[in-house]
């Protein structure tokens, strides 16, 4: 109602609702301002669509945000929020409706999403939490929302404690998981209206937030209706997208050679199979840091690559239970690239084509053209070998089956010349830093940093929208320079 009559003037006096109305004199404290939505002053929100201003986008999907209060112009139902990003560079608070922003939850769970503990959770002086053990996410932590999230455990007695993010992962009906590829078992309708096509491939983005325990929610590519809406199906809608080489998606994977900007040993999750060549799949490689000779590092992101399956060591399937505190060390996650093929190449070998190959009379790869031995050829394997080309004239992308001599090894990374500039950041490829140089497939050289970005950018989620459950798309990226599929 207004200020208590205190000398000091630090209370004040507020009418409580109920069955009976009463005036009590309170701290400030103890109260806080009642704004719509369940939201809290502080709390951690994100925007749920493109939110605009006189027409405009101002604010764009995903963005994050800290809840202010209730707006002064409409208390009721407008929230003021406080955005990280406004596109049109002001610094002023929105204004929301309640349906504009939800609670930003870490690792991109929902209130209400199930999950399951990965690893035991230890608590002082209150019983752990054991790895397998099932709850719901209540929302975020008091403390560090943005990486902790309550949670309460099922069991005899229901307990509610909080979580590291990374501690749980989220249950998704039929067992599949957030990012894989699936196609549509069937034509899927509705109101009886065919939405989306029997084999449209789709990208599992999660639960289903109505029905959490019984739908996923899918992101189909196509949609009869023409409209972008995600889809909520039942998992006999939906089917694993098989990929080659007996691999999953979501089996865990080690590089068994350098692979572009990824190193030797480098771990990784596959997301899938590749949509340019079906002998391959796409695997999301972690960041690692790379330890070589002089005791220098260097650091590789986070990076999505197409690759052939035989240049991956499967570390474990989906369906293995593995500790993440027995890892194998780094040495036996390797293999050697296997016995020397014809002209004595090995699996793995950078070489070029030393003339114009032909195929029924005509040139399907010209002279010099980089390519990657595969292995020997399953035609002839003492004299022939099987090599990826980075460009084919005829536009395929199958291997190519050559003999010894119709091709030659390259050394790379090869020495930049002085003057030579990188094609992204145009900075001068420096020749004494051969280490941080990179050969394409297509023989351009760029620096390692630079093309580990733009690959990032071409193949991940818009790093303006972390929290908008974009899943990774299965397009390789292509050389920035002449546009051709980088394929290592």
């Amino acid at each position: 109602i207004g200020p208590a009559r205190d000398p000091l003037f630090q209370r004040i006096l507020v009418r409580f609702a109920g069955d009976q109305v009463e005036e009590v004199v309170c701290d400030p404290g103890d109260v806080e301002a009642n704004i719509p939505g369940n939201f809290r002053r502080g709390n951690a929100v994100i925007a749920t669509r493109d939110l605009r201003v006189g027409g405009q986008v101002v604010v764009r999907e995903g963005v994050l945000g800290t809840v202010v209060g209730p707006s002064h112009s409409d208390a009721q139902h407008r929230v003021t929020v406080s955005f990280s990003h406004r596109e049109d560079s002001s610094r002023n608070r929105l204004n929301c409706v309640v349906n504009e922003i939800k609670l930003y939850v870490a690792g991109n769970l929902e209130v209400g999403a199930r999950v399951q503990a990965t690893r035991p959770i230890s608590y002082d002086r209150l019983q752990p939490v054991v790895p397998g053990a099932v709850g719901t996410v209540l929302g975020p932590a008091l403390e560090e929302p943005l990486q902790r999230i309550v949670v309460r455990w099922d069991g005899a007695r229901p307990v509610e404690r909080e979580a590291q993010a990374d501690d749980v992962r989220l249950m998704i009906a039929g067992g599949f998981k957030r990012g894989e590829t699936v196609l549509a078992a069937k034509d899927l309708r509705v109101k009886g209206i065919i939405v989306v096509k029997q084999n449209v491939l789709g990208t599992v983005v999660g639960q289903s937030a109505t029905d959490p325990a019984g739908r996923v929610t899918v992101a189909f590519a196509r949609r009869e209706d023409g409209r972008s809406n995600n889809l909520n199906v039942v998992p006999a809608e939906i089917q694993h997208m098989p990929c080659t080489g007996g691999l999953v998606p979501g089996d865990r994977v080690a590089a068994l050679r350098q692979l572009l900007v990824v190193p030797k040993g480098a771990q990784g999750i596959v997301v899938g199979p590749s949509c340019s060549q079906s002998s391959r799949v796409a695997v999301r490689f972690q960041a690692v840091e790379d330890s070589r000779e002089g005791d220098t590092v260097s650091s590789c992101e986070e990076v999505v690559l197409h690759v052939e399956p035989e240049d991956l060591k499967v570390l474990n399937a989906v369906a293995e239970d593995v500790d993440d505190a027995e890892k194998p060390e780094k040495e036996d996650d390797t293999e050697d690239s296997g016995p020397a093929l014809a002209g004595g190449y090995n699996r793995g070998d950078a070489v070029t084509a030393s003339r114009d190959l032909r195929v029924g009379g005509k040139v399907v790869v010209r002279a010099n053209i980089l390519g990657t031995v595969v292995g020997p050829s399953t035609q002839d394997p003492w004299k022939r070998i099987t090599v990826a080309f980075s460009w084919r004239e005829d536009g395929k992308s199958n291997n190519l089956n050559v003999i010894a001599s119709e091709i030659r090894r390259v050394d790379a990374p090869t020495c930049a010349e002085t003057g030579e500039i990188c094609a992204i950041c145009l900075a001068e490829l420096a020749a004494q830093n051969e280490e941080g140089i990179c050969r394409m497939p297509c023989g351009h050289l760029l620096h390692k940093s630079c093309v580990t970005a733009y690959l990032n950018h071409q193949t991940s989620a818009t790093p303006c929208r972390p929290a908008a459950g974009v899943p990774v798309p299965l397009k390789p990226a292509q050389c920035p320079v002449c546009r051709k599929e980088v394929l290592p």
